[in-house]
């Protein structure tokens, strides 16, 4: 149902600016999450890089909460799962690969997780979005198929487009 979709960016958004929109409560959200395992915000992205640049700009947003970088490139996943384990995190980004075999090895769990943002608008010098990369594309979907659509029809979870 359409209960599940936050806005989409509208393109005049900066990162910070749209994530304030959707989640006008985060500072509470961010206070109240006190589980190990699970972020409240989930953010995919096609590359590492991409990844890096989102957190930077996210500044604004995040205040005092906690980032956890979820893809492949120089992090090993037994080290993401150990943080995972040892500490509470607020949100995760990273490549859906990367988050499907987290949730996989139950190295993430997502029933704490209230937003998922797709970065859907954005190109790489290819000029191809997240869902025109072959790969990505699919680890996406397995991704929404393994656990999010059915915490979105929960209404558990919100899916939000960048």
């Amino acid at each position: 149902s359409d209960s599940c979709f936050l806005p989409a960016n509208d393109l005049t958004h900066s990162f910070s600016s749209y994530l304030k929109e959707i989640c006008p409560k985060w500072a509470k959200l961010r206070k109240n999450h006190k589980e190990k395992k699970s972020v409240v915000m989930l953010i995919i992205c096609s590359s590492a890089l991409r990844s890096l640049e989102l957190i930077k700009s996210m500044t604004a947003f995040k205040g005092d909460c906690r980032v956890l970088k979820l893809f492949a490139k120089h992090i090993k996943i037994k080290e993401q799962m150990n943080m995972l384990e040892k500490g509470v995190f607020h949100i995760g980004i990273g490549t859906p690969g990367r988050v499907k075999a987290l949730v996989e090895q139950d190295g993430l769990c997502l029933n704490s997780t209230k937003y998922m943002i797709l970065d859907w608008n954005w190109r790489d010098q290819k000029l191809r979005r997240m869902m025109d990369i072959p790969e990505i594309k699919k680890e996406t979907i397995d991704l929404l198929e393994m656990s999010i659509i059915k915490l979105c029809r929960e209404g558990s979870v919100k899916l939000g487009l960048f």
